[in-house]
């Protein structure tokens, strides 16, 4: 936080704690509603909550209500009067609305439902109803469509009269007579155009929409493509039913980079924010991942169990086990992150696999090749001091040298499989429509451990048979 920021909150709190109108006031007229939203929300005391949202300028307040988060948009709610909910709507845009109802309890849902406005109830149901993450669900029905035989000069007058109740003017949207999209007009292709001329002369007859099922993250990266402000949402029909905007695919922007980190590092993603997140809740959202890698994890016990005697031949080789796990997660890691990033950017898609893993088995190989050679040369290094890795019986020479081969073929197998590991399982994860990130890191390199050491222990076998360690 700045230093202006926190001399603004310092002042907050002077303010409500003297409950001086005058200063509050004057603070939502210099600060943010963002920021003033933010203190706001370290207030416990429900009564202290009301007299700040009684003092918010009225042309501000369904934008502070908005932007506070859902604790504390439930307090409000819970001490609001039935007309001071009714103010509240009437001045809220329709998809701020869905997104505080859709995380309220039942019986203020039914509520502040019954204060909504009848024309605008039909579609405040309708985003109710859309399924969860799609681009329906984030839409919004504030915006300006005209039939393509309306003049610009007639559009232009509606815009003016009723620009400011839309939540965009920027694009404008272009139907028939029968609700069909046939087109799009941005704001100052309109006010250059000729006012005599109908919308169809004018329309961009090459236009972007999305279908009201895709998916948010589809849509979010149509924005980043085309560098979008506004993006049309239309059924199967393609009838025009409603628009996202740039401020609402931002939104989604951050809750899928934000549930992807939480995901790649083996937690169920949070839906509420972290500081609101009761300890239980948390620990309930680490729990399952965790129990799912130790139950992977115990064939790795199963696997040193099993090749316990044989070990006993050559002791030595257990001192290289953490290495070669070590270098396998990391491998895997590496590539993991870059094909969940790739994935995520639309870079490459589900047919693009073959050219993908064949990129990182090269890849692989190469990377494989440098570290098992440089692995070698340590290996041989820590042999020639004394005492550095102890071995009863002593060892000679000749098995130095094959031990130090057989670990560094094995870091060359581990590199290669668990590249191969991490590529395949974020394509398989896509195949399945599942996020890619919920391949994350932890389990790569749990499912790498295993197959590492089967590979491990197969090398040495494979020496010990031909008699090399007696």
């Amino acid at each position: 936080m700045s230093t202006w920021l926190k001399n603004k909150e310092k002042e907050f709190n002077l303010a409500l704690k003297q409950r001086d109108v005058k200063k509050m006031r004057a603070l939502f007229n210099h600060v943010p509603t963002v920021d003033l939203a933010e203190f706001a929300d370290q207030v416990e005391d429900p009564s202290t909550l009301t007299f700040i949202f009684k003092v918010v300028p009225s042309e501000l307040t369904a934008d502070f209500f908005t932007e506070l988060n859902d604790a504390t948009q439930e307090k409000l709610l819970m001490t609001f009067s039935d007309a001071e909910l009714v103010e509240l709507i009437n001045k809220s845009y329709t998809d701020d609305i869905v997104d505080v109802l859709e995380d309220m309890p039942a019986n203020l849902v039914t509520r502040a439902i019954k204060f909504v406005p009848k024309e605008r109830r039909e579609a405040v149901n309708k985003l109710l109803n859309y399924r969860e993450d799609t681009a329906a669900s984030i839409m919004t029905t504030e915006y300006f469509e005209f039939n393509a035989n309306v003049t610009v000069e007639e559009a232009m007058k509606v815009i003016r009269e009723k620009g400011k109740t839309k939540e965009t003017i920027y694009t404008v949207f272009i139907r028939d007579d029968k609700r069909t999209l046939v087109g799009t007009v941005d704001l100052d292709d309109l006010i250059f155009a000729n006012p005599k001329q109908t919308l169809d002369e004018v329309k961009n007859k090459e236009f972007l929409f999305t279908r009201a099922d895709t998916d948010q993250e589809e849509v979010a990266a149509k924005f980043k493509k085309y560098d979008l402000h506004a993006l049309a949402v239309v059924n199967k029909e393609q009838k025009l039913v409603g628009v996202i905007t740039f401020d609402d695919i931002m939104d989604v922007m951050e809750q899928e980079t934000s549930e992807d980190i939480a995901l790649q590092s083996g937690v169920v993603p949070l839906k509420d924010e972290y500081m609101e997140t009761k300890p239980l809740k948390m620990a309930l959202k680490c729990a399952p991942w965790l129990i799912a890698l130790i139950v992977i994890g115990i064939f790795s016990e199963i696997v040193l169990s099993r090749f316990q005697q044989k070990l006993a031949v050559v002791p030595a080789l257990i001192f290289f086990i953490p290495v070669l796990m070590d270098t396998g997660g990391n491998a895997g890691g590496q590539t993991c992150g870059l094909i969940i990033r790739g994935l995520a950017l639309r870079e490459f898609e589900l047919k693009d696999f073959p050219k993908v893993v064949w990129k990182e088995i090269k890849t692989a190989i190469l990377t494989g090749l440098i570290v098992s050679v440089f692995a070698f040369s340590v290996f041989m290094i820590e042999f020639s001091i004394p005492g550095l890795i102890e071995s009863n019986p002593p060892l000679d020479i000749t098995q130095k040298l094959l031990i130090a081969t057989i670990v560094s073929l094995a870091l060359l197998s581990a590199v290669i499989l668990s590249k191969f590991v991490a590529c395949a399982l974020p394509f398989l994860a896509v195949k399945f429509k599942k996020d890619p990130a919920l391949t994350s890191q932890p389990f790569v390199t749990t499912i790498v451990d295993v197959c590492s050491l089967l590979i491990y222990f197969g090398i040495f076998l494979a020496f010990a048979v031909t008699g090399f360690f007696g």
